[in-house]
This record gives C-alpha cells, sequence and structure tokens, in this order.
C-alpha cells in the first residue's frame, strides 16, 4: 500500500563524491560497422548479449581486451525496429521492442541468432523482462506485468498478467515474488508463486521519481530512479518496504547491476559505482565518465560491460593504473566588451590511478587561445590549469570547438565547444521566463501568462 516516504528519504539523502581514483580501468571496446544505439547487456558465461537499435548483436567476452563480435539479428528496418532491454535463458533471448512487441531469438548458434515468434498485442510496450523457474516475467510499462510459461522457452506462453500496475520497466524474481521497477508507481513487489494469478503485495512509490531498474542485493532493493539516483530499499519484509537511503548521481540512473556490496549504475554521462555495504549509507567507489552515453550494463566477475550508446566497452573494477582524462563538456567565457580580452584558465584533470600525458590542445578559431606548454604529464589524482585568452571581435557570438590529445586509453582525443560572447540576454537558472506564445501540434496558441502558477515544461530534442 502507497505510504509518504519523503522525509524518510530526505533524511538519508547522500550526494555522490567520487574518489581521487576513479576506480574503473577501461580494457576492451568494440564499436560496430553496422548502424546501432546499444542500450542493454545482458552476459552469459564469456557471452555479451547487446540489445539495442541494429536488435541483437552477441559476442565472445573470454578476452576482455579484444571482446569478438560473433552475429547479430537485426529487426525489419533496424533503424526503426529496435530491442531497449532484453533477457536470455536456455539458449534464447527475449528482446523488448515496446509497440513492436516481445522479440523471441534462438541464440543456440551465436554466429546466426533467429527470430521464432513475435509476443504482444497491438498497444502492449514491451520493456525489460527477467527469465527465472521455467518463467517470463515481461514488463509491459502501462499495460503491467506478463508471465510467460518457458516450457518450450522457443514458444512461450502467456499463463497469468497484472494490469493495475503503474508504468512497469523491469523485473527482477526471487522466492516466488517478483520485484518491479514500476516507473511512477515507484517498486511494486508482486506474489508470483501462482504464475497464473500474480498478486500486488505491497507498492512503494519514490518521491519525485521515475524507477527505470531493480536489483537485489540480500534483503535490500537497489532502484535505478533516473534524475532522483539511486535508492536503496529494505525489502525483508516484503508486505512493509522500507526506504532507507538515496544516492545522488550526477546524471540519470538509468539501470543498475549488483555485486555482492558495489551497485554498478548506467548514468547517462557516466558509469558510477556504489559501495552499499551500508545500505543506509551508500558511497562512492567509482566513476568513469564514458565517451559515449551508458544506457545499460551488467557485472560479472569483476568487470562492468556497458552499452555506451555506439559501443560496447568493458572495464576493471579496482585500483587503477592509467591515467583518465576529465574536462568540462563545453566551455563558456563570460561577458568580453567588443575589443576586449577576457582570460580564463582551463581545467585538465586526471582521474585514473597512473600519470597522464597531454600531447596537445587546439583550439579552431584564433579568437581563442591557449598559453604554452601545451604537452605535460598530470599526477594521478591531480590537475593542471591551462591559460587561456578570448579576445572579442566585435561580430557576435564565437562558436567553435577545441581538442585534447592525450594517452587516455579510451579517450585518446576529446572535444568540447568554446563559446565566446555568449548572448546578454540568455537565461540562468532562476531567472524568471520572459513572456512568450507558442502553437502546439494540434494549432492551439498558447501564452505563458495563461499557466501564471503551474508547472510548464518545455521539451527540446527528444523525451521518453
Amino acid at each position: 500500500m502507497p505510504r509518504p516516504l519523503a522525509l524518510a528519504l530526505l533524511a538519508s539523502f547522500v550526494t555522490a563524491l567520487a574518489p581521487a581514483d576513479d576506480l574503473l580501468e577501461d580494457r576492451g571496446v568494440y564499436q560496430p560497422p553496422f548502424f546501432a544505439e546499444f542500450q542493454d547487456v545482458e552476459i552469459d558465461g564469456s557471452l555479451a548479449y547487446v540489445f539495442g537499435v541494429g536488435g541483437l548483436a552477441i559476442f565472445d567476452v573470454s578476452d576482455p581486451d579484444a571482446p569478438l563480435f560473433l552475429g547479430r539479428y537485426a529487426p525489419p528496418d533496424d533503424r526503426a525496429n529496435r530491442f531497449y532491454r532484453g533477457s536470455v535463458g536456455d539458449g534464447v533471448a527475449y528482446g523488448g521492442a515496446r509497440e513492436a512487441g516481445l522479440d523471441v531469438v534462438r541464440v543456440q548458434q551465436p554466429t546466426s541468432p533467429t527470430l521464432l515468434m513475435t509476443v504482444g498485442a497491438d498497444g502492449v510496450s514491451y520493456e525489460g523482462s527477467a527469465v527465472a523457474d521455467g518463467m517470463l516475467y515481461a514488463c509491459r510499462h502501462d499495460a503491467g506485468l506478463e508471465i510467460l510459461d518457458l516450457s518450450d522457452p522457443e514458444a512461450p506462453t502467456t499463463v497469468g498478467e497484472l494490469v493495475t500496475l503503474a508504468n512497469s520497466w523491469d523485473v527482477v524474481v526471487r522466492d516466488g515474488l517478483a520485484y518491479v521497477a514500476d516507473g511512477i508507481g515507484g517498486l511494486a513487489i508482486v506474489d508470483v508463486s501462482d504464475p497464473s494469478t500474480p498478486t500486488l503485495v505491497a507498492s512503494l512509490p519514490i518521491p519525485g521519481a521515475a524507477v527505470t531498474d531493480v536489483q537485489l542485493a540480500g534483503d535490500v532493493a537497489v532502484l535505478a530512479a533516473g534524475s532522483t539516483g539511486l535508492v536503496t530499499v529494505d525489502v525483508s519484509t516484503p508486505l512493509d518496504p522500507t526506504p532507507l537511503a538515496v544516492y545522488d548521481t550526477s546524471a540519470m540512473a538509468a539501470t543498475v547491476a549488483v555485486d555482492g556490496d558495489l551497485a554498478f549504475v548506467a548514468d547517462w554521462d557516466d558509469v558510477e559505482v556504489v559501495d552499499i555495504g551500508v545500505p543506509g549509507a551508500p558511497v562512492a567507489a567509482g566513476l568513469e565518465n564514458t565517451p559515449g552515453r551508458a544506457m545499460g550494463l551488467d557485472v560479472a566477475d569483476g568487470r562492468v560491460y556497458v552499452a555506451d550508446w555506439a559501443r560496447l566497452r568493458i572495464y576493471d573494477h579496482g585500483p587503477t593504473t592509467r591515467g583518465d582524462i576529465e574536462v568540462p563538456e563545453w566551455f563558456e567565457f563570460g561577458p568580453t566588451p567588443p575589443g576586449t580580452a577576457t582570460d580564463t584558465v582551463f581545467t585538465i584533470t586526471n582521474t585514473g590511478g597512473g600519470p597522464l600525458t597531454v600531447h596537445d590542445i587546439e583550439v579552431f578559431d584564433d579568437v581563442f587561445e591557449f598559453t604554452p606548454p601545451l604537452s605535460f604529464t598530470v599526477a594521478a589524482g591531480d590537475s593542471r590549469d591551462v591559460p587561456m585568452r578570448y579576445t572579442n571581435p566585435g561580430l557576435g557570438v564565437d562558436l567553435t570547438f577545441m581538442q585534447v590529445q592525450s594517452d587516455d586509453t579510451d579517450e585518446s582525443v576529446v572535444s568540447l565547444p568554446v563559446v565566446g560572447e555568449p548572448d546578454p540576454d540568455e537565461l540562468d537558472i532562476g531567472d524568471p521566463a520572459p513572456p512568450f506564445t507558442l502553437v502546439d501540434l494540434d494549432g492551439v496558441t498558447h501564452e505563458l501568462s495563461q499557466y501564471l502558477g503551474r508547472v510548464v515544461v518545455l521539451a527540446f530534442f527528444a523525451n521518453w
């Protein structure tokens, strides 16, 4: 039964503080020659099953320094049809393709995975799933949880469903209970001891959060809760789950994997490792800024396997021996009157456990200048400030890119935008919005003044 948790969660809110050594050593990486946006990875023995745009790709990861591509199932029009998450069991992979259904793919021959069938009805959106106790537990967003019999794993048949959940994303099953990442519904615990009649036994909303993944660490449920971060919940009494702590990750906690006392989080901009040995007081145990977008991950034998948008990446967890570069995502000079110059510093940080050598820094517009030397070494856990100047020629906004070249083994070249003469009318966080008028997709005109006192959300690019 839902109950207010804001005070309990607020009392145990933990801010991420990364250690000097990021504790994640990069190993192998695979960039596919085909179009792909990897979004989920499941490890089964020495094989990695990677789901995403481009379908299902299978890798031999027995050599972590050189993941070997074995085979791929590509859905028709694989730029449009995709798998968002998946699960694997008994030589079969199950890919959640949202409105395109739940695809059943034979993977007994990893070099030639083959589509067997698609489960689903019109309007039903499949996401994550789990194989347990001869059943497949499939999350269907606002259509709830579906349970399928895997007596024939290549032809699953539906035996039960629970349609009263809020927005189910993923699930883990243990001892006759299904723990569901239920979006805005938080954590839902479902009795599945009789698969034909699943029953909701507890629901725990997380204030202000949408829970998109769940894993178990003993009697603790570990939740990925988007911009809220990582949430730990005591489930020792399943009828009465109790919140323990919120750990504030740096970006958006999308998926989580657990190995012992460590929780590994795919956090959009990075992979974060959190020590949950004391579940009510989680602490940082590693952080790696991935070059792409960390969408999904799995962990096995001390290694982390990351679906990093266009690449599969493999990391070791523990003290590192290499340098690891960290720079801002963008760099902007403050207001600079035409004909004048502004001096500042650009900071390069080494979050690795060994020295980082910077080979060169380039900027592609001569109104920006660096003061040499532009090649140097940064000690482990240290940083280096490089003097930088912007001279405003008075021609409007100056926008270009800079590149930093180093011996970082997974980011040897880092690029970021540089902006001079920012718009003086640009809004900062906390500034009041100026009046504006917009016409929506239905042709209805909206004035901002109509919404005085209400929350207004403007969505740019894309939203999920």
